[in-house]
């Protein structure tokens, strides 16, 4: 493993000892001035931050509601999304842990509640007269046939 990482940096036909040599005998001087001359680059860039441009109290208010209507929006999104994903996972409404009802939907499954028994009532009326009729029938093809025999 060693000889290939050597002769991918070129150190394949030296031995590791004469390496150990020539690195120790490098004076510290050398690396000193690049050192320096790294560090004075490295600071060369940097200068004392300024104040800069500094927003009034009206732009500062005004961004700050702009920020804030931005959070609501995403917030608001957010929270839509994750009534969508539970429902699609929980697949009932009544079942999230946050549900607040809209009054106008409360309005709506009290109306449907009425609608449907009354539905069911007629459904019952409907089933009753339907066995009323047949009952009816019979007896005038009873009778029919009592007359037609006579």
């Amino acid at each position: 493993m060693f000889s290939r990482l050597r002769k991918r940096f070129g150190r394949g036909n030296v031995d590791s000892g004469e390496t150990r040599v020539k690195e120790s005998g490098l004076s510290s001087q050398s690396n000193d001035g690049q050192r320096q001359h790294f560090w004075g680059m490295l600071n060369a860039g940097r200068e004392t931050s300024s104040t800069g441009t500094e927003l009034s109290k009206k732009q500062a208010k005004k961004e700050n509601k702009r920020w804030i209507k931005e959070l609501q929006l995403i917030t608001e999104e957010r929270n839509d999304l994750r009534d969508c994903l539970m429902f699609v996972t929980e697949r009932s409404m009544k079942n999230r842990p946050h549900f607040r009802p809209n009054p106008y939907y409360e309005d709506l499954e009290r109306m449907e509640e009425v609608v449907m028994s009354i539905l069911h009532n007629l459904e019952m009326e409907n089933t009753e007269i339907h066995e009323n009729s047949h009952k009816l029938k019979k007896e005038i093809t009873f009778s029919s046939n009592l007359i037609s025999r006579s």
